[in-house]
Parts: C-alpha cells; sequence; structure tokens
C-alpha cells in the first residue's frame, strides 16, 4: 500500500457545515419537532400513509366504524384493517417533549412496539424505524424532516 493511501485510511475524515446533518433525524432517533414528519409504510403493501403527529391531543389509528359513519384520524380501513384486527379506536400517537409517545387504547388485539405487546393505556416512546402492530397489520415508522415546513 502506498503511503497515500496509508494516510487516507488514517486520517478522520473532515466534514464541512453542510455534512453535519445536526437537524436531520436518525434511525432510532425519537427526536421529533414541528418540522419533521411521521411516515407509516405498510409492510405488505408498501403503501404509505403520511401524518401529522404534532396537531394537538395526538392522532387516534383504527378504523371507520359503518355504525356510526366515524373515522378515525388516521383510517386504516383501505389496508385491510378490519380483516387484520384492527379496532376503530386502535392507538393514538401524540408528541411530548420532543418525542413521539404511541398509546395502546384498550384494542381488542393489542398493540405491538418491535414485537413487544403494549401495556393498554401506557404510552411508549416511538422511534424512527421502529415496527409497529396493530392487530395484524405491520406498519414501518419513519420520521422525515422539512424544514422551511410550516
Amino acid at each position: 500500500m502506498d503511503p497515500a493511501e496509508i494516510q487516507r485510511r488514517v486520517d478522520t475524515r473532515q466534514f464541512n457545515e453542510n455534512d453535519s446533518g445536526e437537524n436531520q433525524p436518525r434511525w432510532g432517533s425519537a427526536r421529533f419537532d414541528e418540522q419533521t414528519r411521521l411516515i407509516l409504510r405498510m409492510s405488505e403493501s408498501g403503501q404509505i400513509v403520511t401524518v401529522d403527529a404534532t396537531r394537538g391531543g395526538g392522532v387516534t389509528l383504527g378504523r371507520y366504524d359503518p355504525e356510526t359513519g366515524t373515522a378515525p384520524d388516521v383510517d386504516l380501513t383501505p389496508f385491510g384493517a378490519e380483516d387484520l384486527g384492527v379496532s376503530r379506536r386502535h392507538a393514538r400517537i401524540d408528541i411530548h417533549e420532543d418525542a413521539l409517545r404511541i398509546t395502546d387504547l384498550g384494542s381488542a388485539n393489542a398493540t405491538y412496539l418491535n414485537g413487544l405487546r403494549l401495556t393498554a393505556h401506557q404510552p411508549r416512546i416511538l422511534r424512527d424505524g421502529d415496527e409497529v402492530r396493530l392487530g395484524h397489520l405491520k406498519m414501518q415508522v419513519t420520521f422525515v424532516d422539512t424544514p422551511g415546513q410550516r
């Protein structure tokens, strides 16, 4: 190996200001603010849903109720929610201290975070890259930073 190659492997990579990524969410990060968007990607179909998780009171995930004609904030009916055991009001996602929390709302078929069953009405931190399962409906969580929006 020539001396220049050895030096390249030994030197610490230098970043410029634009490379810092300081305000970019990272996989596994729990940081979430008003410029971050929550994306839910359905594991089976690959379809995505963009969720405005910054609204006051949080957002409810579930399926359409044909008896009352009401729907949750994020209606998962188009993704086979009824057949996959998603309750009408299954879970809630809300923001607290720059982090998202997911709470099972006492659903019939439970909410799972990375394979672990959540205790009903006990909020858990939601992170970029997590897998959420409502009944048998699996979703991948992604945080996307959108600077300048809002």
